[in-house]
């Protein structure tokens, strides 16, 4: 059925009272509210009235209106700017106290920002705390503001400032932001020289090291020291602002930016990682909103996902912005979004955009309310979900902190091969989930892709090496295995048994490879190779056999060498006999070895043509998958599971692939068919969001076809 959206209610009365909050909105949990908007509050100097148009009682009732569960408010931005009446800091306004009194009336959550890491205000006061480069410069982010030692005295300015907020306003959680130092905000930098060298961080170096801070060296073992020298100051000042906290509320709700997704990669204790109420990352493309909650929702733990609400250019499936860039994001590429993050069971975090003076615009919350009521209407079958394990995309973090303190690595290799192969998966319509390495379970799964681990832990090779024995599919890509702990190359594979090839070189073409797939593999594909920009690995198989041919260019590209001008390469012509894709039985398994980059070509040229050869990958070898669709692309399978319940969310991505401003430009898309696992017959079947279901059940399946879906259908099986 296609379901009305609820109209957004007129602005009539100026009284909170008036448009108090439905009486489930005090009751509900922390997994059961997804919708929430992140509030974005700038009071510059040079700008006139700072705060002096803020009404309280209308923002709260705009939130009402646009069904918003959870409030985060700014108490202090990266300018220094106050919103909240810190002891000795000025604040031409509060902003926050009577909005927190006037949320827990209303049963509104409300989230207390604070900036950790930047203050320009501070920044002038105490020069002395700021941070600085090796030549004495102060570090300044996103070109703007000041980076605050943490291992200065300002910590203590920021345990204090927490403290009194939190007494005076006792909010339901306390969210940080950039809370880090400038190589050691999440991920970080291991480049010594982008470590802060204030006074307080070069005398805490030498007293830990018995020597002078470094500022260069190519020594790994050293980047990797400095980077992790920064990484302490963020730990310690992350225990302490919680310990804090928590001792003044119990139950305080602790979250920060990018908690969850880096903190393997950062190396934040696990006590530190349990405290955290929910994860968080801000995420605004939509495959990278995919992959973000993906990640966060397999860790277990309640989520959010910010993404912002304006934007500077916009591109299909992709927005390109800034917090504060005053022109909204229509509603149909927003309500992707959030149907993305809500059919992973989590919480969009919307940016809203008060101007300096505190002017609040209907017109946004009418926009945020278009897309949160879809969000609320949905939210009981939603929240709560858990993934049903079907397919899996490993991340190992392992491998990437063997490659990141390299000079040479440029980005995140492995998270961009990671990324690629998330790509193919969610365009093929294949349910799938992003999981670390080191909260792997391989119950359930069909299918396991691994991409780019060069050097993964003897006990993920266990882990997958029963899992293959045990009838699995295992899909590993490019240097998997094919480095060892310092992150050089070695000889050859160190899962020579699992791969079934040996390594004997890498293609002479750099520019340029190609692939010529075998009938098994191509399926119905046309007869014509497939385009790698990028370097091979040459393989020669020891117990695998061939599914794809390695084929190279005819020449180098050249001045003088070439078939068109515009082309940095020249077409394919040597078929070379060496396998680029082999497939190896391994008990009663089997291991599918890709020698590309694969999942970085995806990742960097969207090819559509690579991105089947990783689902057929899947779809061809796995079997007994838990669902399986066979839909336009375009739309993403999600399926999940509580007590009494299944849900299969069918994410409808054209409305931000061709984004208009109104309710119309959502296309309804379709047909779908579905096969859905189900150990018993079902109680009842229905369609919520979609056009003309049609169902039956047979053989341990549901089948469900459904003529049309709209931005997000769900299935729901009871």
């Amino acid at each position: 059925m296609l379901v009305r959206r609820r109209d957004f209610l007129a602005a009539g009365a100026s009284g909170l009272l008036t448009f108090r909050g439905p009486a489930r909105a005090a009751a509900l949990g922390q997994r059961q509210r997804l919708t929430a908007i992140h509030t974005m509050v700038d009071t510059p100097a040079w700008a006139a009235d700072p705060g002096k148009r803020f009404d309280p009682k209308k923002f709260l009732r705009l939130c009402l209106e646009a069904r918003v569960e959870v409030i985060e408010f700014k108490t202090k931005n990266a300018v220094g700017d106050a919103m909240f009446p810190f002891r000795g800091r000025p604040c031409p306004r509060d902003w926050v106290t009577e909005t927190r009194a006037l949320a827990r009336e209303a049963g509104i959550e409300f989230i207390a920002y604070y900036n950790v890491g930047l203050d320009n205000w501070m920044a002038t006061q105490r020069p002395e705390w700021r941070c600085v480069d090796p030549h004495g410069k102060p570090e300044i982010a996103f070109g703007a503001f000041n980076w605050m030692c943490i291992r200065s005295p300002w910590r203590d300015t920021v345990i204090a400032e927490l403290r009194q907020m939190e007494q005076a306003l006792r909010p339901d959680g306390v969210w940080f932001d950039l809370l880090g130092a400038p190589n050691a905000y999440g991920v970080g930098s291991f480049n010594p020289g982008a470590a802060c060298f204030c006074p307080y961080c070069k005398a805490a170096y030498q007293a830990k090291f018995g020597e002078e801070q470094p500022v260069s060296s190519e020594d790994p073992a050293i980047r990797l020291r400095v980077n992790r020298f920064g990484q302490e100051a963020r730990v310690a000042m992350l225990r302490d602002c919680t310990g804090m906290l928590r001792s003044i509320d119990p139950k305080v709700e602790l979250g920060y930016n990018g908690a969850g997704l880096y903190d393997d990669l950062a190396a934040t204790p696990q006590d530190l990682r349990d405290l955290v109420t929910y994860n968080s990352s801000e995420a605004k493309q939509h495959r990278i909103i995919s992959f973000t909650a993906k990640s966060l929702w397999a860790l277990g733990k309640p989520f959010q996902v910010h993404t912002f609400g304006g934007f500077m250019r916009m591109d299909p499936g992709s927005v390109v912005g800034t917090w504060s860039a005053w022109n909204l994001i229509p509603a149909p590429y927003l309500e992707v979004s959030a149907a993305i993050i809500s059919a992973h069971a989590g919480r969009i975090g919307l940016g809203v955009n008060p101007l300096p003076d505190g002017t609040v615009y209907d017109g946004e919350f009418q926009r945020a309310g278009q897309v949160l009521s879809a969000v609320v209407d949905r939210e009981r079958w939603l929240a709560g979900l858990t993934s049903v394990p079907n397919v899996a995309v490993v991340y190992d973090a392992e491998s990437e902190l063997r490659l990141l303190p390299l000079p040479a690595t440029k980005g995140q290799p492995v998270r961009e091969e990671t990324t690629g192969l998330h790509d193919a998966l969610a365009d093929a319509g294949i349910h799938f989930d992003v999981v670390q390495s080191s909260r792997l379970d391989t119950a359930g799964y069909k299918a396991i892709l691994l991409g780019n681990a060069v050097c993964p832990t003897e006990r993920l090779r266990a882990t997958l090496t029963r899992f293959v024995r045990g009838g699995g599919i295992l899909i590993a890509t490019d240097e998997t295995s094919l480095r060892d702990a310092a992150g050089r190359r070695r000889s050859d594979f160190g899962w020579p048994d699992l791969l079934g090839v040996r390594w004997t070189g890498t293609s002479p073409y750099a520019e340029a490879n190609y692939a010529w797939l075998g009938d098994d593999l191509r399926g119905d594909a046309p007869a014509y190779p497939l385009l790698f920009r990028a370097p091979v690995l040459e393989v020669q198989c020891t117990t695998a056999v061939k599914l794809a041919e390695l084929v190279y260019p005819e020449g180098h590209r050249t001045p003088r060498v070439f078939t068109d001008g515009e082309t940095p390469y020249t077409h394919f012509k040597q078929f070379t006999g060496k396998p680029v894709v082999t497939l190896n039985r391994v008990g009663r398994g089997a291991v599918i070895y890709i020698s590309a980059p694969i999942g970085r070509e995806i990742a960097t040229r969207q090819d559509p043509w690579l991105k089947r050869l990783v689902a057929r990958c899947v779809t061809h070898y796995a079997t007994g998958l838990a669902i399986e669709m066979q839909a336009p692309t375009g739309i993403q399978v999600v399926f999940g599971r509580k007590p009494g319940m299944s849900v299969v969310s069918l994410v409808n991505y054209y409305g931000g692939l061709a984004p208009g401003t109104d309710e119309h430009s959502m296309p309804q898309v379709g047909p779908v068919r579905l096969t859905v696992r189900h150990g018993n017959r079902p109680v009842a079947v229905r369609l919520f969001g979609g056009h003309g279901l049609d169902w039956k059940y047979r053989d341990g399946a549901i089948d469900a076809n459904i003529q049309t879906v709209g931005h997000h259908a769900l299935l729901i099986v009871t």
